[in-house]
């Protein structure tokens, strides 16, 4: 017997779902490896990454936090704490994590402006204070070689659901 071919509509929620899985199943891998090496921050941050694609953005801010608290000087976990800290509604928090980053190092201003992840604080009146700050301190807010970026691949944020 023939199988009835899948309509577009069922063809994106059968992808989605098996999309879903995988994020599941890589991070209770990462969870288990976390487990056994705690000190692994590489680790630890692709725990965060994993939970903010999943959308459980409380435990990818948990996880934000921890790696600030170890990695206090490092610009990349201090603007994933930004990124967090705006998918959980926390905009004063994240305005500072993100100069904080800029302090850092962190100077690829063009990234943040189409950062997923901080639509909401890019919404806000308080990313003009952020990029206000940017521009005097740093300069124009364009991408130059050896920023210190992340990668550009969108978290979902129609969810702030805690861990």
């Amino acid at each position: 017997m023939d199988s009835l071919p899948l309509n577009t509509a069922a063809r994106r929620s059968l992808t989605r779902k098996s999309r879903r899985a995988g994020l599941r199943f890589e991070t209770g891998i990462l969870e288990k490896l976390v487990e056994r090496e705690p000190d692994n921050l590489d680790y630890l941050a692709a725990l965060g990454e994993a939970y903010t694609r999943l959308r459980r953005y409380r435990a990818g801010l948990v996880v934000d936090q921890e790696l600030v608290n170890r990695a206090p000087d490092d610009p990349i976990h201090r603007y994933n704490l930004a990124c967090s800290q705006s998918l959980v509604g926390d905009l004063d928090a994240s305005a500072t994590s993100l100069i904080k980053s800029f302090e850092l190092g962190y100077r690829d201003f063009d990234h943040l402006r189409r950062d997923p992840d901080l639509r909401r604080l890019r919404d806000d009146l308080r990313f003009a204070l952020v990029q206000e700050h940017f521009e005097q301190h740093y300069g124009a807010g364009t991408a130059s070689e050896g920023d210190l970026s992340g990668d550009d691949e969108p978290a979902d944020e129609t969810s702030a659901e805690g861990a």
